[in-house]
Order: C-alpha cells, then structure tokens, then sequence
C-alpha cells in the first residue's frame, strides 16, 4: 500500500469527524478515504455490519451535510472488510456544518481568514487583485509611476506611443484597472498609487545586507507604488549592496558580479507580482557576500511543487492584473517560462541555477555563490589573443599566428591555456565554429611574451 499522500486517507474506524476529511478532499484534488486501515496502511478491518451500514449511510450522510456526490465501496482483504470512500475534486467552495476545509499534502487544513478568503475568491472565478477599492480615483494616482511604466512599455516594445495619446482614465480602463463602475481595483492602487501600504501594510520591499544569519549590518526600504520599486530595487542591490570583481580588459576595468543581472531582476520582479499582498509580510531580499535569498508571501498551489511543474504552470499568475501590467512594462514575459530563463542566465554566466524552498504561504529563492572566481593572470600575447578573438570570434588558429608573427605550435598552447582556465569558449565546429571570450576570468598580468 502506498503512503498517505494529497490523494490518499487512512482511518481505522469511522468516526463523523471524518466527515472533514472528505470536505478537503472535494476542495482540493479529490481523493480516497480509507476506513479500515492503520497508520501505515495495513488492512485491520472494520465490522462487517458496520461496513453495510457505512455502504448504506455515509453516502446520504455526506450528500446531506456537503452537497457532494461519493462513491462508497466495500472492499475485502483475506477475511477482512474494509470502505473506500472516493471523493470527487469540486469546482464550487465545500463546507462542512460551515467550516471550510482544504487538502494540502497529506494534511487536512481548516481554511479561515486570509486563506479562506483566497480560497474563496479562487472557486468563484473572482481575483484578488481585482477587487474594487471604494474613494480613490485616478486622479489619486501617482505621476512619477505612469512616466516610469510609459518609458518601459515604450523601450521594450510592449506598447506604441499612439496607446498613450489618451486619457489617465483610458489608460487605466485599457489595462483593466478600472470596474464598469469606474473604481479602482487592488491591482491599480499597487501599481500605481505613492502609498499603497494604507491599504496593504506589507506593500514594500525590504533590502539587507547580511555578515551572517544573525547580523544585518545595514538595510533599506523601499516603498512606493510597486513600479517604483521595481524601478529602484535592482541597481540599488548591485551598486550597494553586491560587490564585484574587479578585472581588467587590456586596459579596460571590468566588474564581475557574483550573480547575473538578468538573474536577479527576474527573480526580484517574480516576487513582486506573486507575492501575496494580503498578508502584510514585506517582500525581503537577504544579501551575503556568497548568496541572495529572496522570500515573499505566495499561494502557490502545493501540487505544482509537488509535480515539480513549477514552469509549467508560471503563466498563470497569483495576481493577474498586476502580471499583465508588468508584462506590458516589459518587466516579464507571459508564457510561464521564468524560472528557466532564470536558471538558463546562471548557467550562461557560470554560477549554479537558483533553488526554492516552500511553506504553505512563502516561497525562498535562494541564489548560491560557487566562491570567487580568481581572475586568470595572461601574457601580453594571450591579451592580444583575447581582444583579436572578441573582434573577429571566428579566426583560425592560422589567422591568429599569422596576425601576431608566431608559430601555430605557439598560438595552439596559448589557446589551450586560455580554454582551460575558462577565459574562452569554443561553440560549434572546428570549421564553422567561433569562440566566445569571458572576460570576468582574465586578467592582464605581468608576464612575458613567450
């Protein structure tokens, strides 16, 4: 018998508590309810009079208490009886005498306040973020927001400078901001509003610079509309808070960064459109000098972890509005593949790809440090070889040897030293190949041309 899981109970005798049971069931995926079994899943057996009257009853019973439809059925095991009572998954919110349960994992939770809400609002086909805000116009809005999500629809190439030759109204109805009622939803008042936190105390980002878990030695907050933080918190972790490498290009200063830029802008913005902005828990990003963690409050749904469907699923936003507006900033794609470009940067730049962690209501990701990258000291010849090859990456070994007056022999184990270190790449063949030049590893040094 397999363990209990989402999908799979195990009781060994009935009892009307269990009534719960199925109610998470019906909310969640659906699943089994198994009477007559131990812990570990061994058949122990029920009564046989007691199996007939359960085959007899507990249907009616739960029709009657939850309005759902089961399957009860008597199964036998050598000479032991047992029920199995299948639960179908509902599309319409299930109480039981008017509590709301939920099946996450091999657990039953009873849904209230803000979870419950949620839940909800997600059975009803309703969004959070869509939700009207009662006394606040467009006129409440703020400027500097609209300039910022203008200038980054306009260079990404989301939108055309003809979409806002119109109205602050236009606008906002255009990106479904507004309600036939003209009122503002949660969606327009994160975005766009200079104090969001009077609605949604956690509406900010908090930024720290970690020695270890213990001791912060300095931090900043960020508040604002959350296209004005998304606007301020990138360039203030890479130039406050990340430190680089320094490197030299011939004669040209070159900072590495422990992680890529595009890594860490996708992620960061990743958490401001999913977090869950009920909650009143800031969005905080922990910077050390080998790691960034980034944790935000989220409902994702257990089973995408569970599957390991993370990507798969990532095109369905937590808070769609807020996720087609930065779409249209050109913040983040819409085809659910950002936890993949993420990975694929780190891997392109050289670091390990980011992982996560879950709880019910935050997701931690977690960006790791390989150490530092000691940079490669060259000959004079192997710099000329670097800035030839980053000219022309698709020189021979030939037109390298001719350029410089040497031997192939010689430019042959200067390009084998350069390869090994990781200073250059080759990418395709021998013949119609090219080679790609990672300047974060070389660095001019002092030795002689030989």
């Amino acid at each position: 018998m397999n363990l209990e899981h989402q999908c799979l109970e195990w009781k060994a005798s009935w009892k009307d508590d269990h009534l719960r049971e199925i109610c998470a069931f019906a909310n969640a995926q659906g699943g089994t309810l198994c009477i007559g079994l131990d812990d570990h899943g061994q058949v122990t057996g029920v009564p046989e009079s007691a199996a007939r009257k359960l085959l007899e009853n507990l249907p009616n019973k739960v029709r009657d208490v939850m309005g759902v439809q089961v399957d009860v059925n008597l199964r036998k095991h050598a000479d032991l009886f047992w029920v199995e009572v299948v639960v179908p998954a509902v599309s319409s919110p299930v109480s039981c005498r008017g509590e709301f349960y939920y099946r996450s994992g091999s657990v039953c939770q009873q849904l209230t306040g803000t979870a419950l809400t949620h839940f909800l609002l997600e059975k009803t086909g309703a969004q959070w973020d869509g939700i009207p805000v009662e006394r606040v116009t467009p006129e409440d809005l703020d400027s500097i927001s609209f300039e910022i999500f203008q200038r980054e629809a306009l260079k990404n190439r989301r939108m055309n400078p003809e979409d806002f030759e119109i109205s602050r109204h236009e606008l906002l109805q255009r990106l479904e901001l507004l309600d036939d009622r003209d009122r503002l939803n949660r969606a327009a008042i994160l975005l766009f509003h200079p104090r969001p936190t009077r609605w949604f105390p956690g509406a900010f980002i908090k930024v720290g610079f970690f020695e270890n878990d213990a001791e912060i030695l300095y931090d900043d907050l960020l508040e604002g509309s959350l296209f004005r933080q998304a606007d301020q918190v990138i360039d203030l972790i890479y130039t406050k808070y990340m430190r680089a490498w320094i490197s030299y290009d011939g004669i040209t200063r070159v900072d590495r960064y422990p992680f890529p830029r595009t890594a860490i802008r996708e992620a960061v913005f990743n958490a401001i459109i999913h977090s869950d902005y009920s909650s009143g828990v800031p969005i905080q990003i922990r910077v050390y000098d080998n790691k960034v963690v980034i944790y935000n409050q989220a409902r994702i749904p257990m089973q995408w972890v569970i599957e390991g469907a993370l990507d798969k699923h990532g095109s369905k936003a937590i808070n769609p509005l807020i996720a087609r507006a930065f779409y249209r900033a050109g913040h983040v794609e819409s085809w659910g593949r950002g936890i993949k470009r993420i990975a694929d940067a780190c891997r392109e730049y050289g670091t390990a790809p980011q992982t996560y962690s879950f709880t019910d209501s935050e997701v931690v990701t977690v960006f790791e440090s390989c150490g530092e990258v000691e940079p490669v000291a060259l000959t004079n010849r192997q710099v000329q070889i670097l800035e030839r090859l980053r000219e022309c990456p698709k020189l021979t070994r030939a037109d390298i040897a001719g350029y410089l007056n040497v031997s192939i022999g010689t430019i042959k184990r200067d390009l084998a030293v350069l390869t090994e270190s990781g200073c250059i790449i080759r990418r395709g063949s021998d013949k119609n190949g090219e080679w790609f030049v990672n300047v974060g590893k070389c660095d001019a040094g002092e030795g002689a041309d030989e």
